[in-house]
């Protein structure tokens, strides 16, 4: 099982991960998730800038596997990985948080493939999983792990809407209408 590298993206023949060949060992990091969904950027890609973790963030990315994707996926199906660990300058690149969990392995943004954004939020919050965060965005849905500072779990449960060109946040209603 092989993946782009995710240090060159195939780009440099100097590369001290891939050796110029562009391409690494992949693994799962779970049962049903592997190494590179978690790494891909398209971003990254397209820029040049690389995203490859740490053996810590690497640990933090089996964990968020083990320990939310994997009880979700068991709970909704299979799940879409849009957005998992992000460098530092990937992060900077697609405008994150300066705070993300991305950037420590401990988050991932995914679609569910078989229910709505919605559907995937009513069952996780019901079944008790633990979270930092889980939150109902417009194109898809953040689950976090542990908070990066404390490595504490909040048990946030949010809905992020645009509103006149801003970002708001608030507490997640199964019953709004906004909500898909």
């Amino acid at each position: 099982m092989e993946m782009e590298c995710p240090r060159c993206w195939g780009r440099s023949k100097d590369c001290s991960k891939c050796h110029g060949s562009g391409k690494v060992p992949d693994r799962l990091l779970s049962p049903h998730f592997k190494l590179s969904e978690l790494v891909m950027t398209n971003t990254g890609k397209q820029k040049g800038l690389a995203n490859d973790p740490t053996p810590e963030i690497e640990a933090a990315l089996e964990a968020l596997c083990a320990e939310v994707l994997e009880p979700i996926r068991a709970l909704v199906g299979p799940l879409k990985v849009n957005s998992g660990y992000r460098s530092a300058a990937v992060n900077l690149a697609i405008g994150g948080s300066k705070t993300s969990a991305h950037c420590h392995g401990h988050a991932a943004d995914i679609v569910p493939i078989k229910t709505s954004r919605k559907g995937l939020c009513d069952k996780v919050i019901a079944a008790s999983i633990k979270l930092d965060q889980i939150i109902c965005e417009p194109t898809w849905v953040h689950v976090g792990h542990v908070y990066p500072g404390s490595k504490k779990q909040r048990g946030e449960r949010l809905s992020m809407f645009r509103v006149g060109g801003s970002t708001k946040y608030e507490p997640y209603n199964s019953v709004d209408p906004r909500i898909a």
